[in-house]
């Protein structure tokens, strides 16, 4: 047992407790806490190969610049094997779906370090891949103490996090010196971090490799089918708000109700954030006098409800390219806004709140591109009628989308490029 050991376990009571409530609260972690703690490891270690290569995604998001390495890696080295794991269930359900073809899936273990010793027993990985800034003391020690190449990829690191992170350099620095190599975002990103670590010279910089993992734009029969099995006219407004946090569907649906007092065919599908709150938001809506239903999958039977709920993970990308307009939440909030790119790969004109702080290189794409539009809630109503009665304006913002989110694709390939080198 080590310190960063004692300092989990003398937190356990009030992260347990939280646990517990949210299990109970929200249906949480009932599959992710016992996997966490051992319960779905091999019966029998595997056998030790040259190349079994674990790759670590926290959640939802994080798990789609995975999938796109993983792809990139199992086209080039289709031989290796290949450990997928993710800390959130939501993430989970993603990683079986857009890693389906990888040899095993588990859940990350808790970072107590006989926990990740039993895990390194069971898997026997060759080299540990963790995506954006998941870094466990414990878990880069133990694949350090055995020789496990390591490497973060696609590494993100906000101004708030270095901070943090050179605060603590005497807690973080001695697990980071078993890194092989940092794969970051940005030069801000590889500038940060080298104020937390130091300038060393295996630290590289490729893009985020997000961008490989945008959707084909739908069709135009696709689109026609998709909006038909929901009962949305060809000719109706369609608006889609994609990864809502709370208090934003209530601002968003009060702009939708000003634009559709001016066109009264038209339809918005929100689709929430986080799981546990569906069921909440379609409630807050029928409260607010919406006619309001719940959209389980892509695929539902035709409904005349102005708004859609959509009730299902990873099928968002869909439901943006059946859309006339993208609305990316988590930006009328300071949670600091989600990725515009998906929808804009779709050719939709893309809207967004103020707040976006956390996304920054995406939106330096957009901007450079002029590709997206900023409208804070006072704004959002006017934008959207403005919208609505502008064809060309819509299509023209499409445009400009698409071709910012095409023009940058490749990260995932340049960052193969680098790990190989040290494979």
């Amino acid at each position: 047992m080590n310190g960063y050991d004692l300092a989990y376990l003398a937190a356990a009571p009030f992260f347990l407790s939280a646990a517990f409530y949210k299990r109970w609260r929200h249906g949480k972690y009932k599959r992710s806490l016992p996997g966490m703690f051992g319960a779905n490891l091999p019966k029998a270690p595997l056998p030790a190969m040259q190349h079994r290569v674990w790759m670590h995604s926290v959640s939802f998001g994080e798990t789609i610049g995975a999938a796109a390495v993983y792809r990139s890696m199992q086209s080039r080295h289709p031989d290796w094997e290949y450990l997928s794991t993710t800390t959130t269930e939501t993430g989970q359900d993603q990683a079986r779906k857009s890693m389906a073809g990888a040899n095993y899936h588990d859940f990350a273990p808790v970072d107590l370090s006989w926990k990740v010793g039993n895990f390194l027993n069971a898997y026997n990985p060759s080299a540990y891949l963790f995506f954006e800034t998941e870094i466990w003391p414990n878990t880069l020690a133990e694949v350090g103490r055995r020789g496990t190449k390591t490497f973060l990829v696609n590494g993100d690191l906000s101004e708030k996090s270095a901070r943090n992170y050179a605060r603590l350099k005497g807690i973080f620095q001695p697990p980071l010196s078993n890194v092989t190599a940092f794969v970051m975002q940005t030069e801000e990103d590889a500038d940060r971090l080298r104020g937390v670590i130091g300038r060393k010279p295996n630290i590289f910089v490729t893009g985020n490799v997000k961008f490989d993992n945008l959707p084909e734009a739908m069709t135009a029969d696709e689109k026609h089918r998709l909006r038909e099995s929901w009962g949305v006219a060809p000719e109706a407004f369609l608006v889609v708000a994609g990864s809502t946090h709370d208090t934003e569907e209530k601002l968003i649906y009060h702009a939708f109700a000003e634009l559709r007092s001016l066109a009264p065919t038209a339809r918005l599908v929100i689709a929430p954030r986080h799981p546990e709150r569906f069921g909440q938001v379609l409630h807050e809506l029928k409260g607010m006098g919406a006619d309001a239903e719940a959209l389980y999958r892509p695929e539902l039977s035709a409904s005349d409800a102005e708004v859609l709920v959509l009730n299902s993970m990873g099928v968002l990308s869909k439901a943006f390219g059946a859309g006339d307009v993208a609305l990316v939440g988590g930006s009328w909030k300071t949670i600091g806004g989600h990725n515009l790119l998906e929808p804009a790969a779709h050719g939709l004109p893309v809207l967004h709140g103020p707040h976006m702080h956390e996304q920054k290189e995406i939106m330096h794409i957009m901007r450079s591109g002029k590709a997206s539009l900023e409208a804070g809630g006072h704004q959002l109503a006017a934008t959207l009628i403005r919208l609505h009665q502008n064809p060309a304006l819509r299509a023209e913002l499409g445009r400009r989308a698409m071709s910012a989110a095409n023009s940058n694709r490749g990260a995932a390939q340049r960052t193969i490029e680098i790990i190989e080198r040290f494979l």
